[in-house]
């Protein structure tokens, strides 16, 4: 399968074995390595890839606990010097066409992320094991920003203005979140989200970090939709405090692809204020 962005480090083969089918997913350690999306999750959460893959069978797992979808079964995984997998079983579903969302799509990604964010923690970083203390935070994202702008030209008055808010984060909601929030993480039937298959990028952090990357994934009437769900069960936090930090980390991880930090940065935000 095609790479959809720039430094995706996957490829993802589907097969046939005698126990059933099967998805591999094999990653290169060489892009691994030059990848700003995995150099930004070791730098600000201490997750560090493929190191991580000894820990999937566990972080299976867990998801398959605070989720109410579908997760894969796992099969195996390792790590070498120059390649490393992940096994899973092949589940029933279909791609999601990110132009084609249904609202009842919308209604259970609010009860994904919902249920996620009920699992919180007084610490946070790594999903199984999170050691940072909340007061580490700012200082960590301060530090990430300035790294992965060495990498990634950005103006100075944006990385200015988001190194300030940044300094400026006194509380975070730790809560089980996905950095790299998609919907082509997600499988779907008739219309209904029904799996989550890419399990790599959960960590322990903040909710509005994620909530924040969700902006991106949702236009003004889905996010209606979203918080008439989310907030039977959670307060929405005020991201007005955190958006310009986030956003400038998101980018500047290449979370979604973007170019163009300007157009990045003044997209429509319809959540938190």
């Amino acid at each position: 399968m095609a790479a959809k962005f720039e430094d995706s480090t996957h490829q993802l083969w589907q097969c046939q074995t005698i126990d059933g089918p099967m998805m591999l997913k094999v990653c290169n350690q060489q892009i691994v390595a030059a990848s700003s999306f995995w150099q930004g999750m070791n730098s600000l959460f201490a997750l560090s890839f493929p190191a991580c893959l000894a820990d999937m069978a566990a972080i299976y797992k867990q998801v398959q606990y605070i989720s109410p979808l579908i997760v894969p079964e796992y099969i195996a995984s390792d790590f070498y010097e120059s390649a490393s997998y992940i096994l899973v079983r092949l589940i029933e579903g279909d791609d999601i066409n990110a132009e084609a969302i249904s609202d009842e799509m919308v209604q259970n990604l609010a009860h994904h992320i919902s249920d996620c964010h009920r699992h919180q923690s007084a610490t946070w970083g790594t999903l199984l094991t999170p050691q940072l203390s909340e007061d580490q935070w700012s200082t960590r994202l301060q530090c990430t920003l300035r790294q992965l702008a060495t990498t990634r030209a950005i103006p100075q008055n944006i990385l200015q203005d988001a190194l300030q808010q940044a300094g400026m984060i006194k509380e975070i909601e730790c809560v089980s979140i996905m950095i790299d929030l998609r919907w082509d993480q997600f499988l779907h039937q008739n219309g209904k989200l029904t799996a989550i298959v890419d399990l790599d990028a959960f960590v322990t952090g903040p909710r509005a970090l994620e909530l924040v990357l969700l902006e991106y994934l949702l236009d003004k009437r889905q996010a209606v939709i979203f918080k008439q769900y989310y907030e039977k069960t959670h307060l929405m936090p005020d991201l007005t405090k955190v958006r310009t930090a986030y956003r400038v980390l998101l980018f500047l991880m290449n979370v979604l692809g973007d170019t163009d930090i300007k157009h990045w940065m003044n997209s429509p935000h319809y959540l938190g204020n």
